[in-house]
C-alpha cells in the first residue's frame, strides 16, 4: 500500500524564516548521486535521500514536523 504524501513548493525565504524562528525542520537532500558526489556544498544536518530511493526512506521522515527537500 502506497503512503500518501502532500507537497507544497516553498521558497528559500520561507525556509530561512522557519529556521530563524527556531522551528525544528527536516531538510532532505534529494539530489541524484552524481550531483551530490560532485558538490562541495551540503546542507548541515540534512538527511540524504536519493530520488530513486525515496519510497525506501518514507519512514525516516517525521510527519510531525515541516520537511523540505532540495535538489538540482
Amino acid at each position: 500500500m502506497a503512503t500518501e504524501v502532500s507537497m507544497t513548493k516553498v521558497d528559500a525565504g520561507e525556509v530561512t524564516a522557519r529556521l530563524a524562528s527556531g522551528e525544528d525542520i527536516t531538510i532532505i537532500d534529494a539530489r541524484a548521486d552524481d550531483a551530490w558526489n560532485n558538490s562541495k556544498e551540503k546542507a548541515g544536518g540534512a538527511i540524504r535521500i536519493p530520488p530513486d530511493k525515496a519510497e525506501d526512506h518514507l519512514a525516516d521522515v517525521s510527519r510531525d514536523k515541516f520537511a523540505v527537500s532540495y535538489c538540482t
